[in-house]
Formats: C-alpha cells, sequence, structure tokens
C-alpha cells in the first residue's frame, strides 16, 4: 500500500525528529505516486483507488483527496487501522513503539474520526493474546 514511497528521500523516512511542512508535503504525494506507479500494470487496476485512498481519514482530513466516510474504499479503511496498528508498535527513528494495550486505546480513541469506527470495531475484537505475548518476547 506504501509503495509510493519509494519516491521519498530515505532522509525524510527516517528522520529521527519532527518532519517540516515542505517534508510533510513530499510525504503526502506518495499515495499518488503509488497510484502512478501501478498503473501500467493491467491486472493490478483495482487495486490504485485502494492504494490512492490508504491514507484518508474517516472524518475527511486525510490525503491525498480529503475522502471521508464511505467515500474512502473499504479496503483502504482497514489498511488505514493495520497500518496504524503497525506504525505504533513498531519502533520508528522519532519515537519507541507503543505496547499493544495503549496502540489498541489510540485506535479506539481515533475511531470516528481518524478511522472507520465499524472497522476499529472489528479490528479490536481479534484476540490479541499472541501479540502480548509476541511484545513480551521481544522486550526480554
Amino acid at each position: 500500500h506504501d509503495i509510493g514511497k519509494i519516491g521519498v528521500p530515505t532522509s525524510i523516512l527516517l528522520k529521527p525528529g519532527p518532519l517540516t511542512p515542505e517534508e510533510r508535503k513530499i510525504i503526502e504525494l506518495h499515495p499518488e505516486l503509488g497510484e502512478r506507479i501501478l498503473e501500467p500494470i493491467d491486472r493490478l487496476s483495482e487495486v490504485r483507488g485502494i492504494v490512492r485512498s490508504c491514507h484518508e481519514r474517516w472524518d475527511g482530513d486525510g490525503y491525498p483527496d480529503g475522502k471521508a466516510g464511505d467515500e474512502i474504499p473499504i479496503e483502504s479503511r482497514i489498511i488505514f487501522v493495520c497500518d496504524a496498528f503497525h506504525a505504533m508498535t513498531t519502533d520508528r527513528p522519532y519515537r519507541k513503539r507503543l505496547g499493544v494495550d495503549e496502540a489498541c486505546r489510540r485506535l479506539r480513541e481515533g475511531a470516528g474520526t481518524q478511522f472507520d469506527p465499524a472497522v476499529v470495531d472489528v479490528f479490536l475484537s481479534l484476540s490479541w493474546e499472541d501479540a502480548a505475548g509476541a511484545e513480551q518476547r521481544l522486550a526480554s
């Protein structure tokens, strides 16, 4: 879904501090770039719009098109929640990973604004026993 990040300079992707407004604009171009990368691949024609919409927010405050609610493909809404969870629970150059419980709390907090609340509900209904065990193993 983030194939367009191939066009974002590594210095921005791995920056240890906050992005400048100019750097944020470059990052926010990656969904459109991803769509363009997939353009010549006929078999992936249905995927292009999904890739383009993976950073749209439920409340319309996402990018690149400012789509809201059901305007966003369901596949993109699912990817957005999964991607956010993954981003929160892995170390990043600019911060340490969060625990599973905290990441789930933040997803719940963003339901209805950032994320499709129905997708968050389904995601949070999954069994997190394996994830919590993996988290403990990683910490030791």
